[in-house]
């Protein structure tokens, strides 16, 4: 158990030090010279003195209680540094070095650096007894804005530490050029598979639009349902592809002025009848004035126009879904309202996220993979605009709200 540590998903403690008993045995030392410096220092000083005036004084209640007192304070003092001995660590993770310093008994000081961020790590060992036991200090140099030192004294074993870290440090790289080239072999999969579903969706259309003719009732009923789980697997390797290509920095927007309005205006049309077929309440409110924007028109349209409001029904299974736009002088601010299921502290954390999934999508929503939100997100601060989304909480309906500059 570590105090006030959060350790991560996919997070491994690799060694967790405390300072060399050296450290405790001379600050314990130290303290009890103090505290008994006075015992053979006062019995001379009153020697000196004559023993009617210490009886005048009342000497021996006043020496009493002046010994169990400062008994009392060493003992205390004794107590503190076992206290922070024990809760100091030194901690060193496959991501991250912790260091916990504790001060007294009721301050506690986390700091922490991760291994990205290591430039250079230092080892020392300042003094024959430092050598003689095997202790010293580390200091790591992590790259920042003031060149920040990570550093630790009284390390046991400071060159097995050093190891260890810089063991981390190769594995961290080793992971970063393993995560690109999966990055780039998911972003060749999801091409390939798009290519396949693409052409499928066509040829699936063109019977069920009778373009080939007519066909028995039987065969376009299964076209048609064929045709909708093909767009859908579409728009899921789509949405897969464009976080792709948001994290390698292939995305490419096409940016030109549009009309917000008339896009929002446009969706909502052909999302209407879904809303209505599940029995839902269906309010567009549109406030007057221009909305002209500068962007790319058909990303946002379908990653963030159309995915928030295809999301509010999905979650939503009876109420009102509300559609609001509205503008200031300087921004656009589209926004979705709906009644369903909300939102639970723990879901916000991760709503915008790759993948981030609330606990439960998959029973409310079961096709959503958990991307679509993260590219609504990478396009909109893409387009220099802000995503958030409000709720009071799960069964109390949710806001998502998106601001985009006017152009």
């Amino acid at each position: 158990m570590i105090p006030n540590i959060k350790i991560e998903p996919g997070e491994n403690i690799v060694i967790k030090l405390r300072k060399h008993w050296m450290i405790l045995l001379r600050d314990t030392a130290g303290t009890l010279v103090l505290g008994l410096l006075p015992v053979i220092v006062v019995p001379l000083i009153l020697a000196t003195i004559p023993s009617m005036y210490l009886d005048t004084i009342g000497y021996g209640s006043i020496a009493s209680f002046g010994s169990a007192l400062w008994f009392l304070i060493v003992w205390m003092a004794l107590f503190v540094l076992w206290t922070d001995y024990y809760l100091d660590l030194w901690i060193v993770t496959n991501k991250r070095i912790v260091n916990i310093d504790q001060v007294g008994l009721f301050n506690r000081q986390i700091a922490t650096w991760g291994l990205d961020k290591v430039q250079e790590i230092t080892v020392k060992t300042e003094n024959i007894v430092q050598h003689f036991f095997g202790y010293g200090s580390i200091e790591i140099q992590t790259a920042g804005p003031t060149d920040e030192y990570a550093k630790a004294e009284g390390i046991p074993n400071p060159e097995k530490a050093r190891n260890a870290i810089l063991r981390q440090l190769g594995r961290t790289e080793e992971l970063e050029i393993t995560n690109k080239k999966q990055e780039s072999l998911l972003h060749v999969i999801t091409h390939e598979v798009k290519s396949y579903l693409t052409k499928n969706e066509a040829a699936l259309a063109t019977i069920s639009e009778g373009d080939l003719g007519a066909v028995p009732a039987k065969v376009k009923n299964m076209a048609d349902s064929a045709l909708s789980e093909t767009r859908r697997g579409v728009d899921t390797v789509t949405d897969i592809l464009d976080a792709s290509n948001f994290k390698t920095g292939t995305m490419q927007l096409e940016k030109k002025s549009f009309d917000v309005r008339k896009s929002v205006e446009e969706i909502a049309s052909e999302i209407r009848p879904s809303a209505e077929k599940k029995g839902l309440k269906f309010e567009v409110d549109i406030a007057g004035g221009s909305y002209a924007c500068s962007g790319d028109e058909a990303k946002l349209r379908r990653h963030v126009f159309r995915n928030l409001i295809d999301n509010a029904i999905h979650y939503t299974a009876r109420g009102t879904i509300r559609v609001l736009l509205t503008h200031t002088s300087s921004n656009i601010v589209f926004s979705v309202r709906d009644t369903g299921v909300g939102i639970t502290p723990e879901d916000m954390k991760i709503l915008f996220t790759e993948g981030g999934k609330g606990k439960n999508s998959s029973s409310v929503n079961p096709e959503s993979t958990g991307y679509g939100l993260y590219v609504a997100k990478s396009i909109v601060e893409a387009h220099d605009g802000k995503i958030g989304a409000t709720s009071e909480g799960y069964g109390k309906g949710a806001q998502f709200f998106v601001e985009l500059p006017a152009a």
